[in-house]
């Protein structure tokens, strides 16, 4: 039974919080408030960063059950009050008797409240709710202790506060045995057998007797049909239980599986697991069932080899992006927003959606099963912490692997973002260059080498946390650091080159010095603004990195709000075409892939998006779509200008997503300028068979370049003749991948040198 209501709240102060549990406290002036929902939607309870006094009042009749006297016809039942989401902690109380209190905003907490029914029949419920301000990315927080990750922290965090109850609440009704915490994880699975491994911790009123059954039912008939399932298996066991908690483990194999596999590899069937418990007595009838748990899975293998994935066996190039918090208010968002924004990922070529630095609703891991989008999920730690959270992140752990480890679309577990800091931070733009700010970009770099709290200890934890709770997924315990530092775990790196540091045409340099950096980049992106973002401060636009729009796209450049907005999209688009492109070329040796910073902006001013809140697509959007097309021909990055007669050799590469090779493909190279004459246009040719799943280096074209000034266009055309399902010349198609190169062909007593050195110093390169 959901308590709808009516919810009251009321900012906490000093006088509440000595009468805020009384029953008698007269709350009828109190706004009323929905539940679910967060303080911060309701101007009249906005309490910033809290707390906030919930307070609801319901009775027996209300649940469906007896009053006091006559209780005696309850005959073992039990009654929870459940929260299944608090942001971020809470303390409870019904009728003025203290229950407990909640840590972790995304599992649920369970109350036994069996003895208050029994007393009274008419209930006061109050819910002390805290949600303290996050803090920010630097490792020297000290304080820092909400475990609400980049809902609260970090670029792609909302503006204000989420505190609240963010998920509904309920009363729900047992048998003598309750069911706490449960787990479903599936830890093998091939051709011919699939292991499920099946955790509960049960409560028994006293000791006794159980039988445990377990039902397992395979897909079967139309998918869009909600009976979709026959059973498969059914099996029983029976143990024997104390009073108090007990922790019950077992495993079910089941011969021949079908395989679920990510969108571009198969299909994605799905099996439901249920679990019974029922109580065993002496007089030989059939006990009712005293509680139950359900899931939804899928049978799958995953590992990742140094950030090559694979799944069942088939390797895969993850081409990712990140996703942080749907919305402000994230309780509030509709579900199909979740369905739309991972239809938005898959139409734009991603592989993978990183669920970055948070847990979110339940709607979007059911869409991304039922579509086969993989997903990276990431613990919500965000930045520093204080080492008063080691026990918090422990529980943070086991409740993450409880609540979403049974989704086969979480293929791989991120533990800590950024935990020193970023590498290269947020200066302030106006002391850029100055001897403090050198000195702290050293201290940053000491950050990421040196032994610390954050990476040496609580990064260790959650690895080996991880790792334990669920060892069939592999683990990356830290992002953001340096890949030759901090010890056996493995991280992604954010280099942030072309926003935060350096420019987007330093990517291949990079990686060619420091290899290892490119196993998997993060930290792909830059920001855009709309036209009335400016100046970028708070509140206007909270997450705006302003050093970096003076340094890339000042606004002082530009006329207008729009012409200046305009130069941001357009410069993301160079950004972010020039890391993909540079990635694809070194699919395997050594990238596993990459993943861009945000799918959608956080706020309406602007962010690292490829969409903005109202989920309009920047021309980005287009942009990646394009690069991360299953056939992309590739050519290494033109000078950004030229001089007559200047030979530039470059190499042409084909990478290929498709799991067949492309037979006969011819590679096309056209060298032109819009005024150039027919004889100066130069024409260059390759053909031969491009390997699936690879890139293919298929030659060098040398460039010479004529005595003209003015645009110069590399042009690249991929054809290939296939055959499908037979070999009558109706079943030949085409497979065509196109791209375009552009850069300027200056006088040659324009020295490039000079002009380079120019551009640099104005900031603009």
């Amino acid at each position: 039974m959901q308590l709808i209501g009516p919810w009251r709240a009321a900012v906490v102060d000093d006088e509440l919080r000595r009468t805020g549990a009384d029953p008698g406290l007269d709350d009828g002036h109190w706004p009323v408030v929905p539940v679910p929902g967060h303080w911060s939607a309701y101007p009249d309870v906005d309490g910033r960063d809290g707390p906030v006094l919930y307070r609801s009042r319901f009775k027996n009749r209300d649940l469906g059950c007896h009053e006091p006297e006559h209780w005696s016809q309850e005959t073992g039942k039990r009654y929870w009050l459940r929260f299944d989401g608090v942001m971020s902690g809470s303390e409870v109380w019904l009728d003025g008797r203290y229950l407990g209190d909640t840590v972790g905003y995304f599992a649920p907490h369970r109350f036994e409240i069996t003895d208050q029914l029994r007393r009274r029949s008419e209930h006061v419920l109050a819910v002390d709710v805290s949600c303290p301000a996050g803090g920010g990315l630097d490792d020297e927080n000290r304080t820092k202790v909400a475990l609400t990750g980049s809902l609260q922290t970090g670029p792609l965090a909302p503006p204000g506060n989420p505190g609240g109850l963010w998920r509904p609440v309920f009363v729900d009704t047992t048998g003598p045995i309750a069911i706490r915490h449960s787990r479903l994880l599936c830890t093998g699975a091939d051709d011919m057998r699939a292991t499920l491994q099946i955790r509960l911790v049960m409560d028994a009123a006293a000791s006794s007797t159980a039988t445990l059954t377990t039902t397992v039912g395979e897909p079967a008939g139309d998918p869009t049909d909600p009976d979709r399932y026959r059973l498969l298996t059914r099996s029983q066991q029976t143990r024997d239980l104390a009073a108090g908690e007990n922790r019950l483990e077992w495993t079910v194999d089941i011969d021949d599986p079908m395989l679920w596999w990510p969108a571009a590899l198969g299909k994605q069937p799905l099996y439901r697991v249920e679990v019974t418990v029922t109580e065993n007595t002496s007089s030989g009838a059939s006990p009712p069932v005293s509680d139950a748990r359900a899931w939804t899975t899928g049978l799958r293998a995953v590992e990742l080899d140094d950030f090559v994935f694979r799944c069942n066996g088939e390797r895969q190039f993850l081409t990712t992006v990140a996703y942080g918090p749907a919305g402000p208010h994230l309780g509030d968002v509709w579900a199909r927003q979740f369905t739309q924004d991972l239809a938005a990922a898959r139409d734009a070529g991603f592989a993978m959606v990183r669920v970055f630095g948070h847990i979110t609703r339940p709607e979007f891991y059911e869409e991304a099963d039922r579509t086969g989008m993989l997903l990276w999920q990431d613990l919500p730690l965000v930045g520093g912490y204080s080492s008063k959270v080691r026990r918090a992140v422990k529980t943070t752990v086991r409740e993450a692997v409880d609540v979403v480890g049974h989704h086969p679309s979480i293929v791989i577990w991120g533990g800590h973002l950024t935990p020193n800091g970023e590498l290269f931070g947020l200066p302030d733009p106006d002391r850029t260059g100055l001897p403090s700010e050198r000195n702290r970009t050293v201290r940053r770099m000491a950050r990421h080498v040196l032994p610390n709290w954050n990476r040496s200890i609580l990064d260790s934890i959650i690895g080996r946390e991880l790792g334990k709770m669920d060892p069939a997924r592999p683990v990356v315990a830290r992002s953001g650091v340096l890949p030759s530092v901090g010890g056996p775990h493995r991280s992604d790196s954010h280099l942030w080159l072309g926003w935060r540091t350096g420019t987007a045409r330093d990517v291949s340099r990079v990686f060619a010095r420091w290899p290892r950096l490119a196993s998997f980049p993060g930290g792909i992106g830059t920001q855009t603004a709309a036209p009335g973002a400016w100046p970028l401060t708070a509140p206007e636009w909270s997450t705006a990195e302003r050093a970096s729009f003076e340094r890339y796209v000042p606004r002082r450049a530009y006329g207008d709000g729009e012409s200046w907005a305009a130069a941001t999209e357009t410069y993301q688009c160079e950004v972010l075409r020039s890391h993909i492109e540079t990635i694809r070329a070194l699919r395997y040796r050594p990238s596993g892939g990459f993943c861009i910073t945000a799918l959608v902006d956080p706020e309406p001013t602007g962010g690292f998006g490829l969409l903005d809140t109202r989920r309009r697509a920047k021309p980005a959007y287009n942009t990646v779509t394009d690069a991360c097309r299953p056939v992309v021909v590739l050519a290494q990055r033109l000078p950004l200008t030229m001089v007559p007669g200047q030979i530039l050799s470059l190499d042409i590469h084909v990478d290929s997503d498709l799991r067949r090779s492309l037979d006969d493909a011819v590679v096309s190279v056209v060298v032109s300028g819009p005024d150039w004459p027919p004889e100066l246009i130069q024409h260059h040719g390759f053909r031969g068979t491009i390997p699936g799943d690879e890139t293919t280096m298929v030659g060098t074209v040398t460039i010479t370049v004529p005595d003209l000034t003015g645009p110069l266009i590399l042009d690249l055309e991929l054809e290939s003749h296939m055959a499908e399902g037979g070999s009558g010349a109706d079943d030949l198609h085409r497979v065509v991948a196109t791209n375009r190169y552009r850069t300027v062909v200056i006088p040659a007593a324009e020295s490039l040198t000079e002009l380079t050195g120019r551009t640099r110093r104005r900031g603009r390169s």
